[in-house]
């Protein structure tokens, strides 16, 4: 029962702590969000969480689709929800720096950050979905590699949707 409790506590200040990151510890992030495994504890989804998941799909979805304008509007959704979580005011500002800038290598920077948050985010809760996949592209970031989230299994590479689509391979399969 202590170990129950010791793990609950653990992915509870995870949770919490997931938006909390600094924009230069991003492959801290990256380990941090590999070693979470959040067990069948009951820790509370709120209803915050889940539009920023699916903010941030559509977000994902734009880099898809390289359109800059389309990436800004939907920086600027996911802005709003992030603002409405405790703690992640600091990804919200990655999310302006996405809206504020037309330079779409900036803005997939900023996704590199800004995914790894949103999958501590996501991995500290429990949202109840379909399966929810952890992508990683090994050529993103100069070669550091780089991760999202995805609804389906097959690859969709945001960091390389013009050359290598299906740059990747799915590290790990949420709830």
């Amino acid at each position: 029962m202590k170990i129950v409790n010791s793990i609950f506590i653990v992915a509870v200040l995870v949770a919490a702590q997931a938006c909390n990151q600094p924009v230069k510890q991003q492959e801290a992030v990256k380990a941090d969000t590999a070693a979470v495994k959040v067990v069948d504890a009951k820790i509370a989804d709120t209803a915050n969480t889940a539009q920023v998941f699916s903010a941030y799909i559509a977000l994902k979805n734009e880099f898809l689709k390289s359109n800059i304008a389309g990436i800004k509007a939907a920086a600027s959704v996911l802005e709003s929800k992030l603002i409405g979580i405790k703690g992640c005011s600091e990804t919200a500002t990655l999310t302006n720096k996405m809206v504020t800038t037309d330079d779409i290598k900036d803005q997939r920077a900023a996704f590199l950050t800004l995914s790894n948050d949103v999958i501590a985010l996501v991995k500290g809760s429990k949202i109840k979905t379909t399966a929810i996949y952890v992508d990683f592209c090994p050529m993103a970031d100069a070669g550091k590699g780089g991760y999202w989230l995805s609804f389906d299994k097959k690859i969709a590479n945001p960091y390389f949707p013009e050359h290598m689509r299906e740059c990747g391979l799915v590290k790990e399969q949420l709830n």
